[in-house]
């Protein structure tokens, strides 16, 4: 039978075990199947228990004493980190939202009619054969949110015929942001670095590697924000955004240019929390740190025969 192919809780417990997983408590597993769905624990947290068939053709097998427990636990594990990440990536989020709009309406001003003119930003790439950039798609996605009746936008525009910057962020996606602080000229998107990490303009201005460091930040940051909510596995997540080879990152991480070319410090959850460790704002790293060790520590505490294979995403 296909995992595919509906199946009651119950058939469920019974293909479970004939590919030799343990049941230790069936009553638990076939609650936990209905909370989560056998799709979710199972086909999402199976692949370090189970054993390689070079055909696809045979039933899939468990390796000898592995549980339904310790899958479940995995996922579990998953899903307590998933939600510390997403907290650390709201707290992100509002940051970026803050310091750009700071940044904005210090060199246009707070008029929604200045600093929403498109003379002020890169076009960045062409999005279509219309002559439309990356800077038209964000101001259609910020037309819409002026247009909107939610509040404060409504408020301010009605009341003040002027939505400022900061409220007009407010409602804009982690997406839209990040797309946006991408766009800035040189001069602004240096202070919303500056802002974002305490380092001087100057050194900004002298240092690609702060540069890059911190645009390959936010994109990941952006990844893992969306695979978060989007309730994507996250402890081995390889992101589609990547970190690009430089000395400050590295160099906090011990990682060499040849580590790097072996594939070391290009993504994952040590990257993103080296990332974060070059915020000026070190409560966020800390407090999500501290919690993947907690749910690193609990996990293995019941299954310290995983340990090498959590080490391989979780090692910070």
């Amino acid at each position: 039978m296909k995992d595919k192919n509906f199946t009651t809780f119950e058939e469920q417990i019974n293909i479970l075990k004939r590919r030799n997983l343990i049941i230790g408590n069936e009553e638990a597993a076939i609650d936990a199947l209905k909370r989560y769905g056998y799709y979710n624990i199972i086909n999402g947290y199976k692949e370090p228990f189970v054993i390689a068939s070079e055909n696809s053709d045979d039933e899939e097998k468990y390796k000898d004493g592995i549980t339904f427990e310790e899958i479940y636990a995995l996922f579990l594990l998953d899903r307590n980190i998933r939600i510390s990440v997403m907290d650390a990536m709201f707290d992100v989020e509002d940051h970026l939202r803050t310091a750009t709009a700071h940044v904005i309406a210090e060199a246009f001003t707070a008029d929604q009619n200045k600093y929403l003119d498109r003379k002020n930003y890169k076009l960045g790439n062409k999005v279509n054969d219309h002559g439309s950039y990356t800077i038209d798609a964000i101001f259609n996605k910020f037309t819409n949110i002026l247009a909107d009746n939610t509040q404060p936008v409504k408020h301010y525009r009605e009341d003040y015929g002027n939505v400022p910057p900061w409220i007009l962020l407010k409602e804009a996606s982690f997406g839209n942001i990040v797309n946006f602080i991408k766009v800035q000229k040189g001069p602004q998107k240096r202070k919303i670095i500056s802002l974002i990490y305490g380092f001087p303009v100057s050194l900004i201005a002298s240092n690609a590697d702060v540069y890059n460091m911190f645009m390959d930040t936010i994109f990941i940051c952006l990844d893992y924000r969306n695979f978060s909510a989007h309730g994507g596995r996250i402890y081995n997540l390889s992101t589609k955004s990547t970190m690009r080879y430089n000395s400050i990152i590295h160099g906090f991480m011990d990682i060499s240019e040849a580590d790097y070319r072996n594939g070391k410090g290009i993504t994952g959850l040590p990257v993103l929390c080296a990332a974060l460790s070059m915020f000026e704002d070190r409560n966020i790293v800390i407090r999500l740190k501290a919690a993947i060790k907690y749910y690193y520590d609990d996990y293995l505490e019941k299954y310290p025969s995983n340990k090498e294979y959590l080490d391989k995403y979780l090692c910070m």
